[in-house]
């Protein structure tokens, strides 16, 4: 009976179906075709933030490009190591072979194929005129980026234009690398695109973290810097570069439109347009004048711990997602607060902060380096964790050996009749976890801020892309190489007061661009500008932290007449403290003048018979 009744069912169903003319034109409701994106503004706008996940991470992986870069040091080593000796070749690309690196050469150029299939098929959608309009600019400006990030690792790259087919002719998918100038031109063109489509997008009335007119305006401004800096200047860069100078394709590498003056004018106009009307952005004033030096620290440090107008093109992390952003306080906080202790500052970066007064920190003068860490700038109790540095009380179990919460990274006599040194709570040796520590003596301090106290806990963050700020050091920047040295005073010295630090008074071009480099250096530490400043001034040979690595060694030894101590806490009544500046031997830092450029990777070159490879690779 049984065997009947699922047949008398199985045999009703059937028919209920064969009725049902059009059942075999039927799509399962799970799938969405191509065309569907273009009949929902939900499906499009699900298609927009798929590009915008490119910047999944933003500037807040594990692994930091700061640690690329003479700003810092990777604790855990993995592909740093070839980074930073030089030693990465057309096989290895060392950290930027990495998709996370965000300079990925097949993630940038799949999403460059979605902006391209916007641009080609937004026109034809059949929702609201003006969010098609919205969609498209972000198209034209995501597309703008992504190649902008490609000529910054590569040069003149293959200009990708359009969505390719399988059925298309296999001769159309090898598009032979343009010129960097034509790339430039492209991109250009792309922004003018976006500026047009986005005129009525500002900060007030768009999602956070998407384009708006600002956001093309401020990338045009630093492409046209890119372009004007000595990398891409083929009389500057072949004369320093000899590989530059018998590579037999030039066109990649430099940048031949108009002259150098022109050039630096093209960008000082660019910025001045966002500066005269910055559509509802604003540079920070971290609090404004009359600050003790530990107010403006403060002001400085907690200005990144959230978002603000000089923000222009950002990344949101919230705490209720699980994303890298989230966990900053975790991948680089002190291994004595059960934090990873990932990217840890360097000593070259640590000597570029001044003192209170503004002179230059030194090694050689007897009260510096008595005391390298008093009467320093604000920015540098703001951007890094040191020896002493009052920080958040620790864990419950760590804060039995340490219930000051205070850092501990030096080394530290307790009994007076022994030589043997307590190794603090945030060392190598120490008590916490030490095999997360630093190996150069400090921390990061700057975007950290633990959630409810422990740096286990996600937080809430904003990794910066482009800042306000950044158009205005570009436009001080043109000034200088311009000649322009009052104006370029005038708005260094505006941007220095911001911070608590006195005027500058140079009126030699050299020792401008000098303090303007440092100024740049420290003002956008771990937001992805070093690595390639370095490269477009062409200072990385001169770079001492890009040829050798160097951290400090903190001793403590107890004064005479003081006694045997319980336990370490700092103080300087009880404790003699010396700073010493030791070799750190995890990497072997040197530059290679190759590494101006990334090498496309050879498996790129295989399938592309037409792509030409940079100076230095493959030969």
């Amino acid at each position: 009976m049984k065997k009947n009744i699922i047949f008398l069912f199985s045999f009703f169903l059937f028919v209920l179906v064969a009725c049902d003319h059009d059942f075999m034109d039927t799509k399962p409701k799970t799938e969405i075709t191509a065309d569907d994106i273009w009949k929902e503004s939900s499906l499009a706008e699900a298609y927009m933030f798929d590009i915008y996940f490119t910047f999944q991470d933003a500037g807040f992986t594990e692994e930091l490009q700061a640690s690329a870069t003479d700003e810092a040091l990777f604790t855990h080593g993995r592909e740093f190591r070839e980074t930073n000796a030089g030693a990465i070749t057309d096989v290895n690309l060392g950290w930027f072979g990495k998709t996370q690196s965000g300079h990925q050469w097949a993630r940038l150029y799949r999403n460059i194929r979605s902006c391209n299939d916007f641009i080609e098929n937004i026109d034809n959608a059949e929702f609201d005129e003006r969010y098609k309009i919205q969609l498209k600019g972000e198209a034209y400006f995501l597309r703008a980026y992504f190649f902008h990030r490609l000529t910054r690792a590569f040069g003149g790259i293959p200009l990708q234009l359009k969505v390719t087919q399988l059925t298309d002719d296999p001769e159309s998918f090898l598009i032979p690398r343009s010129s960097y100038t034509d790339c430039i031109d492209h991109i250009l063109s792309d922004l003018d695109e976006a500026a047009d489509l986005l005129k009525d997008r500002t900060f007030a009335n768009t999602q956070k973290g998407r384009a708006t007119l600002a956001a093309v305006k401020a990338l045009r401004v630093r492409v046209l810097t890119d372009a004007a800096s000595d990398l891409h200047d083929e009389a500057t860069a072949t004369a320093k570069v000899p590989i530059f100078n018998s590579y037999p394709n030039k066109e990649l590498l430099f940048y031949t439109k108009g002259s150098r003056a022109e050039r630096w004018n093209a960008v000082k106009t660019a910025a001045k347009d966002l500066m005269d009307n910055p559509l509802g952005h604003a540079v920070p004033d971290f609090g404004g004048a009359g600050l003790s030096v530990e107010e403006k620290a403060d002001a400085i440090w907690s200005f990144f711990l959230k978002d603000s107008p000089d923000h222009i093109f950002s990344r949101y992390f919230i705490d209720t997602k699980d994303e890298s952003g989230t966990k900053m306080p975790l991948f680089n906080g002190p291994s004595g607060y059960h934090a990873w202790g990932g990217n840890t500052p360097i000593q070259d970066f640590v000597d570029a902060f001044a003192m209170e007064d503004g002179s230059k920190f030194d090694w050689n003068n007897p009260e510096h380096k008595a005391a390298p860490y008093k009467n320093r700038e604000p920015r540098f109790y703001a951007t890094v964790m040191y020896d002493g540095m009052q920080w958040i009380q620790r864990p419950s179990d760590y804060a039995v050996a340490d219930p000051t919460g205070t850092i501990q990274t030096g080394y530290y006599q307790l009994d007076p009749a022994s030589n043997d040194l307590y190794p603090g709570m945030d060392t190598r040796t120490g008590g916490g976890e030490n095999w997360n520590a630093t190996y150069t003596g400090y921390y990061l301090k700057k975007f950290i801020n633990p959630a409810a106290g422990d740096h286990r806990n996600k937080i809430n963050a904003v990794f910066p892309f482009i800042r306000l700020s950044e158009v205005y050091m570009n436009y001080i920047e043109a000034c200088i190489e311009l000649g322009e040295l009052d104006e370029a005073k005038e708005y260094l010295n505006q941007m220095r007061e911001s911070v608590g630090m006195p005027d500058v008074t140079t009126s030699d071009q050299t020792e401008l661009r000098r303090i303007y480099q440092n100024e740049r250096r420290l003002n956008f530490y771990f937001e992805e500008h070093r690595y390639w400043d370095v490269r477009r001034w062409m200072i990385a040979p001169s770079a001492p932290g890009l040829n050798s690595l160097t951290g400090i060694r903190v001793t403590a030894m107890l004064k005479s007449g003081v006694g045997k101590q319980e336990r370490y806490a700092h103080d300087e009544s009880r404790w003699n403290y010396t700073y010493d500046v030791v070799p750190v031997t995890q990497e072997g830092r040197k530059w290679e003048n190759k590494c101006y450029f990334l090498p496309i990777h050879r498996d790129e070159i295989n399938r592309n018979k037409n792509l030409i490879q940079n100076p230095g690779y493959g030969e």
